[in-house]
C-alpha cells in the first residue's frame, strides 16, 4: 500500500466537504477518483497534497502516519499534484519553470548553485523515457495546453515523485491529446509509479484506470477494480438513483421544428471548405450539442445560422 487516508473529515464554515472518507492508493496503479461537482474530490486530494488540513482523519504514507501541513511535506515524501489551472511562467523556458524553487539536492535544506545544463539533460531523458515530447529549451508561451501540461508532469518527476494527483486532466485536452495522455500515464504506471486522476468522464475511467473511487456528498461511496463496473454503475453511485436511460428524441421530434439546415456547405476566403453537406434540425424544448476540435467549422456552422455568412 502506498498512501492510506483514514476518516479523512473537512469543513468549510457551514460545508462539510470531506464527511470521514477513506482511500487506498496501491503502488503502480492508475487510480481513478470520479463524483458530481461539490462531491469532495478535489479537497481530498489537496489535503493529500497539503495545500489543505483537514479536521480530522489520519494519512499514511508507505505505512507510516504522516501530517501533511504543506506542499513541500507531500512532495518530500513523493506525492505530487497537477491543478486545473498551471502553475507556470510563459516567458521562461521549460528547463526554467522545471528548476523553480528546486535545491540542488534531495532533503538540502539551503539552495545552491544548480546547473542548468545538467539539469535540461536530464528533463530530455525525463522527457523520452515517458514519452511526453517536449524539448527542454522551449519557452513555455510556444507550447498548447497539452504541452503545458506534460511540463507540469515533467516538473513532477524532476522531483522524483512517485504518485502523481491530476486534477481534471482532460478538460483542457482535445481527443487526440487525451489518448496522449493516457499513453503516458501507462507508462508511468509500466515503471511502478503510482497516479490519481480525479474526472467527471466516466468513459475514461472504464478504458484507462485500474481501480475507481466514486464520492457522493462529501463521502466515498465505492471502491473497486475498474473491471467490475460499468459506465452505468458508476453514474448511479454519483448520483444516488439509477440514471434514466430513456432517449428522448423521439418525443421531441413531435414538437415543433424551429431550425432546419439542409446539405449546407462553405468555404472561406482562401478557397477552404468549412463546412460540408451539413444537415441539422432542431426542435422546441431541445437543447442541440455541436462538438468538435476547433477548426472544424463549428464557429462558420454558428454564422451561418445567425445570418452573419451566406452558405
Amino acid at each position: 500500500m502506498l498512501v492510506e487516508l483514514s476518516g479523512i473529515v473537512k469543513r468549510f464554515a457551514d460545508v462539510l466537504a470531506n464527511d470521514s472518507v477513506s482511500l487506498t492508493v496501491q503502488s503502480g496503479n492508475i487510480h481513478g477518483l470520479v463524483g458530481e461537482n461539490g462531491a469532495g474530490k478535489s479537497t481530498l486530494m489537496n489535503i493529500l497534497y497539503g495545500m489543505t488540513v483537514p479536521d480530522s482523519g489520519e494519512i499514511r504514507v508507505n505505512g507510516i502516519i504522516r501530517k501533511l501541513k504543506r506542499p513541500q511535506d507531500s512532495l518530500y515524501l513523493g506525492i505530487g499534484m497537477v491543478h486545473q489551472e498551471f502553475l507556470l511562467i510563459p516567458k521562461f523556458t521549460v528547463t526554467q519553470n522545471i528548476l523553480l524553487g528546486v535545491k540542488s539536492g534531495v532533503g538540502t535544506k539551503s539552495y545552491q548553485r544548480l546547473d542548468i545544463e545538467s539539469a535540461s539533460k536530464r528533463i530530455d531523458f525525463l522527457a523520452r523515457q515517458y514519452g511526453l515530447g517536449i524539448d527542454p529549451d522551449v519557452k513555455v508561451a510556444s507550447l498548447s495546453m497539452g504541452g503545458q501540461q506534460r511540463v507540469e508532469i515533467l516538473k513532477l518527476l524532476y522531483r522524483d515523485v512517485e504518485l502523481l494527483i491530476l486534477d481534471e486532466p482532460t478538460g483542457v485536452l482535445t481527443p487526440q491529446e487525451s489518448e496522449g495522455l493516457f499513453g503516458v500515464l501507462k507508462a508511468l504506471k509500466a515503471d511502478g509509479k503510482s497516479v490519481i486522476v480525479i474526472t467527471h468522464k466516466l468513459r475514461e475511467v472504464i478504458n484507462h484506470t485500474d481501480v475507481v473511487t466514486v464520492m457522493r456528498s462529501g463521502r466515498d461511496v465505492l471502491t473497486g477494480r475498474t473491471v467490475n463496473f460499468t459506465i452505468e454503475t458508476l453514474a448511479e453511485a454519483m448520483v444516488g438513483e439509477r440514471p434514466n436511460s430513456r432517449i428522448f428524441r423521439e418525443d421531441i421530434k413531435k414538437s415543433t421544428k424551429l431550425l432546419e439546415v439542409s446539405n449546407v456547405s462553405y468555404s472561406d476566403s482562401q478557397g477552404v471548405e468549412r463546412v460540408k453537406n451539413l444537415s441539422l434540425d432542431v426542435y422546441e424544448g431541445e437543447i442541440v450539442g455541436v462538438a468538435g476540435v476547433d477548426g472544424n467549422g463549428q464557429n462558420e456552422l454558428a454564422e451561418i445560422v445567425a445570418g452573419m455568412t451566406n452558405p
